[in-house]
């Protein structure tokens, strides 16, 4: 039974998901993207990207996605400033 169980860290505590429980946070969080709300569990980015931020942590994943909107970009999107904001998380 503990091969099924996925580790996730989530802001200071560390729990424990099934392959199941994850799928179903992702696509709840899917609908959070572009939002405050985005809990960097889903994949938000452009194509461009997907190399490096895919192995970024939740945490890394929701302040780079969080300091995109800031910037008033969108998320899902390639240009310079993006990929200015993204590598200062993938460091």
């Amino acid at each position: 039974m503990k091969n099924n169980l996925l580790k996730a860290k989530l802001t200071s505590a560390s729990i424990t998901l099934t392959p199941k429980a994850l799928l179903l946070l992702s696509k709840i969080d899917e609908s959070l993207i572009g939002t405050d709300d985005y809990m960097g569990i889903a994949w938000f980015w452009n194509y461009e990207y997907r190399h490096v931020l895919r192995n970024l942590t939740f945490k890394k994943r929701r302040k780079c996605h969080n300091a995109l909107l800031k910037a008033g970009l969108n998320v899902s999107e390639e240009s310079p400033e993006h990929k200015i904001i993204i590598n200062r998380y993938v460091k």
